[in-house]
Order: C-alpha cells, then structure tokens, then sequence
C-alpha cells in the first residue's frame, strides 16, 4: 500500500495532469490545483517548488509509462515488426492528443521546455534496446533491409529529438505537419522499408493531427 506522503504526492501530479489537459498550461494556477486536490498551498510546496516542477514530474512519469509500453509491444509474439511499428505510432498520437499541453511546452523557448527535451534524451538509452529489436524481426521477416538495426534507432531518435527543438513551430500547421510526416518517411529510407506504411499513416490521419497540432499552438 503507498503511504501517504507518496499518495498525496501522485494526486497533486494526476489532479495537474487532467488540469493541464482541460484548461492548458498556461491557464492552470497552483490554486487552481491545490483547489481541486483539497490540499494547502504549504502541502504543494513541500512536494514542488513551482508549477514547472509537475510537468517535470508528468514528464518523467510519461516516459516511463511509454517505455512499459514499448516493452509490451516488442515482446508481443503474434505482432508482426511492421505492425509493432504502427502500434507505436499510434501509441505515441494518442498520447500527444491526450497531452496537447505537453506539446505546446515543447513549443515555447523556457527552462520547462528544455527540461522536458533532457528528458526524451535520457529516455533515448531506455528505448534503443526494444527498438534494435523490433528492427532486427523485420529484417528476419524480409520488410526491413538494414545492416544496422541498433544504430538507425539511435540515429531517428536522436533526429527525432532534434527535430522537436528545432521544428518550425512559428510556421503554418500544414508546415509544422510536413516537417512530421518527412520524419515519417526518412524512418522508412532509413529502415529499407518495403511499404511507405508510416508516410500513409500521416495521410490517413492529417486531419487529426493537425487539429491537436492547431490546439498546441495557440496554447503557447
């Protein structure tokens, strides 16, 4: 059973989290939260120096949560690679939907965003491994062709990482979402794909990606 200082800890953390998908960052208070959770503003500080230090905390918690799933799906025995590919791209476009705010965290040029770009960084080591693996199966099962399953992860995520502190948030939605989809598609020259299922992923699903894309920046 947790105790209650780590209970207490994880409400003001889960209360911040549905605050911060309800009403933004920008537009959720400290009162606003100790409001919701019923606690003191003395309480809050004692887990938290500011409101920036619970998106750091979501943000550790998402990257562990996104590693379990990463595990899951890697160590699925019925999935095909190709699929377990999708499972993660539409993972991860859930959870950017679900976490429009993080989003547009990641857009502003502040302490918190580039504490939240570290964070990605050091979840690059955790993510490789499961990744080398995924790619090293469909090599095996002829829809990859890559001699260098463990590097090409390491190269996209570190690309991907870039990507998010240099992408052309000041532009339009249509470029912000063409600069994605690229991505999408130098992750299939990269794995030596077969089909461009990644880039028909982005055509099937624009216009969902552009509206949460549209909800991210004009939170910033």
């Amino acid at each position: 059973m947790k105790d209650k200082e780590t209970d207490n800890e994880e409400r003001l953390i889960d209360v911040a989290e549905r605050l911060f998908a309800e009403k933004g960052y920008s537009e959720t208070s400290i009162d606003d939260i100790c409001e919701e959770v019923g606690v003191t503003h003395g309480l809050f500080y004692y887990y938290f120096d500011s409101k920036q230090d619970i998106v750091e905390a979501i943000t550790e918690r998402l990257v562990e949560d996104i590693t379990e799933t990463l595990e899951e799906i890697t160590h699925d025995p019925i999935l095909g690679a190709q699929e377990k590919f999708m499972r993660l791209w539409m993972q991860s476009l859930q959870e950017k939907k679900e976490r429009t705010y993080l989003t547009s965290v990641l857009m502003r040029d502040s302490p918190i965003s580039r504490f939240v770009n570290q964070v990605y960084h050091d979840a690059v080591e955790a993510m490789v491994p499961y990744l080398k693996e995924i790619v090293e199966q469909g090599v095996e099962e002829g829809v990859f062709d890559t001699e260098y399953p463990e590097q090409t992860m390491r190269f996209w995520i570190h690309g991907r990482l870039h990507q998010i502190e240099k992408a052309p948030w000041a532009e339009d939605i249509n470029e912000i979402f063409r600069t994605i989809k690229a991505e999408a598609h130098i992750v299939e020259c990269l794995l030596g794909a077969k089909e461009n299922y990644l880039t028909s992923f982005y055509d099937e699903h624009e216009d969902e990606i552009k509206k949460f894309l549209k909800e991210a920046k004009e939170s910033i």
